[in-house]
């Protein structure tokens, strides 16, 4: 009897795996949008904010409310910590010390800020919004942002940047989203910033036609920190900084690079070497003496002196080859120091430009030619400009020499040169 009862309860299981799975409904419901609602208004613009800014460090202690939308984040790195927020009057930079906000601050989100608590500084001539931390302003403590910021609704379509002219920026146009026209980078193939020194950041130049600069500045954290930077010209859609006085543009990723056209030809430059380190690609070549062209980390420049050498000085300093082929009004330009006076020479340093120089090797076995250029006076120790000079004449490879020599090696006989800012410019597609 146990046997039949068993072999029952057995098939009636059985049966019922077949049957359940036709009871089984696999529509889930979907999980509820939650859309973040702000219950309180604003009562103070960003404008009218900024404007309680005195110059130090203010603390906000009265219950001022502003709104804005989310027009930069930290998500491609070029930002750290930070939200850009704008309203109709203008921007300010909001710092939080919270990693990974854009995943609650997305572009185009409006916030509501309650700012009493909170305090008003300055990074570099820049009005930010944080909290105070040893004496300036710093970051939002993470467990307090809660308190202070507040998401509403989704996050929507940001503003259209305001289009600004590159030569008149204007402050109030500061912390929010602008866009430079017909615009070009002058350091073309360089990489934006260098991603081997994250803690910093890079400068470039952005350039318009007229010859207008700006600075670009670019996180070594950024994402795009290693692209290279394009040739051609177009539109850049970026957020407005300063920093003591000087205007900085950074773009909040590559997409902010918009309508350009890499065949567009512009004004670049074509080599471009500030000394800031020892170049690697430059010729140092002594005819004479025990004294030979240095790299001065004191200066950041290259420099050349004769005194107290074995024999008097001969010696070149020379550019690495430079094609100039289909470059338009190719410029050259550098600038030039020196001290002491060598009454036995009244020409101890020549700026020459040479064809079939081969890169080693006695510089005189090759063609030079003497660039008219202006070289400081003796014993001035003021920097001079060359000038602009006219290398349109050449449209194949060549090579900038600086020839150095002194008529003896006593204080009276020998100068001390600097060198530095060299460029060559042009126009190039």
């Amino acid at each position: 009897m146990k046997r039949v009862v068993f072999l029952l309860f057995s098939s009636l299981i059985l049966s019922g795996l077949f049957i359940l799975p036709g009871c089984v409904n696999k529509d889930f419901d979907t999980p509820p949008v939650i859309i973040p609602k702000v219950d309180f208004p604003s009562n103070t613009t960003i404008a009218e904010l900024k404007a309680m800014f005195s110059g130090g460090l203010d603390s906000l202690t009265t219950d001022i409310v502003i709104q804005g939308i989310v027009v930069a984040n930290d998500e491609s790195g070029n930002f750290y910590k930070t939200l850009e927020i704008q309203d109709n009057t203008a921007g300010i930079e909001v710092k939080l010390n919270r990693t990974s906000l854009y995943t609650e601050f997305k572009v185009g989100q409006r916030v509501f800020i309650k700012c009493k608590g909170l305090f008003l500084g300055q990074y570099g001539g820049l009005v930010q919004l944080g909290a105070k931390y040893t004496g300036a302003i710093g970051q939002i403590p993470d467990i307090f942002i809660d308190n202070y910021v507040f998401r509403d609704s989704l996050a929507g379509t940001p503003p259209a940047p305001k289009v600004i002219n590159i030569a008149s920026p204007a402050v109030g146009d500061l912390c929010t989203l602008v866009k430079l026209d017909s615009v070009h980078f002058v350091e073309i193939g360089k990489i934006f910033a260098d991603p081997s020194s994250i803690a910093s950041a890079t400068n470039r130049t952005i350039i318009d036609d007229n010859g207008t600069t700006m600075v670009l500045r670019t996180s070594g954290y950024a994402s795009f920190a290693g692209a290279v930077i394009p040739k051609g010209k177009g539109s850049l859609r970026g957020i407005l900084s300063v920093y003591n006085g000087t205007w900085q543009f950074y773009i909040r990723d590559l997409n902010d690079i918009i309508n350009w056209d890499t065949a567009s030809p512009v004004n670049a430059n074509i080599i471009e070497e500030n000394f800031d380190s020892e170049p690697t690609t430059w010729v140092k070549y002594s005819i004479a003496s025990n004294k030979d062209w240095t790299w001065s980390s004191t200066y950041a420049a290259e420099t050349m002196n004769g005194y107290g050498g074995d024999v008097p000085s001969n010696d070149w300093y020379i550019s690495p080859a430079i094609n100039l082929a289909g470059v338009l009004n190719p410029v050259l330009s550098f600038r030039m120091w020196t001290k002491y006076t060598d009454s036995g020479l009244p020409l101890p340093m020549e700026a020459m430009i040479s064809t079939n120089y081969s890169g080693s090797g006695d510089p005189t076995s090759a063609t030079w030619t003497a660039l008219n250029c202006t070289l400081p006076a003796a014993n001035s120790a003021t920097w001079t400009s060359s000038g602009d000079i006219d290398l349109s004449a050449y449209t194949q490879p060549v090579r900038i020499g600086f020839h150095y020599r002194c008529s003896g090696v006593a204080s009276s006989s020998a100068s001390s040169w600097e060198l530095d800012a060299f460029k060559i410019s042009g126009i190039t597609k």
